[in-house]
């Protein structure tokens, strides 16, 4: 005949403080994996957008060498015109296209030219 003791029914599952215990444990863990994964989105996002407002202000500084040397400042939409940025730019930030009527501000200094483009999310 089979004996039943304590000790048979003791290895037959977890008790409910294992459970928790374990819950827990992958609860926290998915949470630091989720906030670790936001934050490095959110970086790669801001890299981006400085990525592209570079790209603004170099074209801004060709346009200036190129097409028009007493310049002060040229709109997104004179670049788009003048081949040099793709038509449909988008700030990768808010995910929302950029205003052509933006301006790129294009400053002589000492024969030393700086070219600033104040980009939407990144630079207010």
């Amino acid at each position: 005949m089979l004996q039943l003791n304590s000790d048979n029914m003791k290895n037959k599952g977890f008790t409910l403080i294992e459970l928790i215990i374990t819950i827990t444990l992958v609860a926290v863990i998915s949470l630091s994996i989720g906030v670790s994964v936001s934050g490095m989105l959110s970086r790669q996002k801001e890299k981006q957008a400085e990525e592209l407002k570079k790209t603004i202000e170099e074209a801004a500084c060709v346009y200036s060498e190129v097409e028009d040397t007493s310049a002060t400042s040229v709109t997104l939409k004179t670049l788009i015109e003048a081949g040099l940025l793709d038509k449909d730019l988008t700030n990768p930030i808010t995910k929302i296209p950029l205003e052509e009527n933006d301006k790129v501000e294009i400053i002589w200094d000492n024969f030393e030219k700086t070219c600033t483009y104040i980009f939407p999310g990144l630079d207010e």
